[in-house]
């Protein structure tokens, strides 16, 4: 019989995860941003390069939210067993870090290296775990489970390197064309932007790409509308690939 998490259990791995995440983006904030220019740009941030108690408080908040709800509704369309603890505290990384990306990026456009690529190999590892757990181990209540519980860890993985080639297609080709394109931050996150909701059914990886270029698109009409930029001009693409990452994650397998 395969051994299902509480609820319980589910919420304590992904929450205390993001808030762990949280704390350890505050605590090295400026060697994370690695860029004193920036450190200037940011609102927020004190004399001595570490962001205020309203930041940290409002991002860490945030963070904790979106890991309580991706921990309340994802686990019924995973393996329920323990297989999904690794992706449930990939899901908590990731949460952990949202807030801060999207703060960071809307400021200065930058996804920090050092916060992105730690997060992950974190959770290529995580998924590489449950596959090695979930392997022998049959799932409750899950169809299609041709690799038994490790099936969602190995559709994520499959899922985020379909994302990844995607992204790396539209920054070659907006290089070819001489226009602006994908950040390299943007393509680094596009692994985990894949792997989340790739977990959870193959189609999650198309919700979150259709609700990020939405989610992109108004954001553009309401710039240019409101005179802040013209048409073309680049934006942030960051916040919108959070967005619909988890938009997919949370609401993706209600709606699918």
């Amino acid at each position: 019989m395969p051994e299902p998490l509480s609820l319980v259990a589910s919420l304590s791995l992904t929450v205390l995860t993001a808030l762990a995440v949280s704390t350890w983006i505050r605590l090295r904030f400026a060697r994370l941003i690695d860029d004193e220019a920036g450190l200037r740009l940011l609102r927020g941030v004190d004399r001595d390069s570490t962001p205020s108690g309203l930041v940290t408080a409002v991002l860490t908040s945030s963070g904790a939210v979106i890991a309580w709800l991706a921990a309340f509704i994802v686990p019924a369309y995973l393996s329920r067993t323990v297989a999904d603890a690794p992706i449930l505290l990939a899901l908590g990384l990731f949460a952990g870090a949202t807030g801060w990306l999207f703060w960071i990026d809307s400021s200065i456009r930058r996804l920090p290296n050092r916060i992105v690529l730690p997060i992950t190999f974190a959770s290529l590892l995580l998924y590489l775990v449950s596959i090695v757990i979930g392997v022998t181990r049959e799932p409750t209540g899950l169809p299609g489970t041709w690799a038994g519980a490790a099936t969602p860890a190995v559709e994520g993985l499959i899922s985020g390197l379909v994302v990844l080639l995607f992204f790396l297609l539209l920054a070659v080709l907006a290089l070819r064309m001489r226009r602006t394109g994908m950040g390299g931050g943007d393509v680094k996150l596009a692994v985990v932007v894949g792997m989340l909701p790739g977990a959870l059914s193959p189609a999650g990886p198309l919700v979150a790409l259709v609700v990020m270029n939405l989610s992109a698109l108004v954001h553009v009409l309401w710039l240019t509308g409101t005179r802040r930029k013209r048409w073309g001009d680049a934006i942030a693409f960051g916040p919108h690939m959070l967005i619909g990452t988890w938009t997919a994650v949370i609401l993706g397998p209600l709606l699918l």
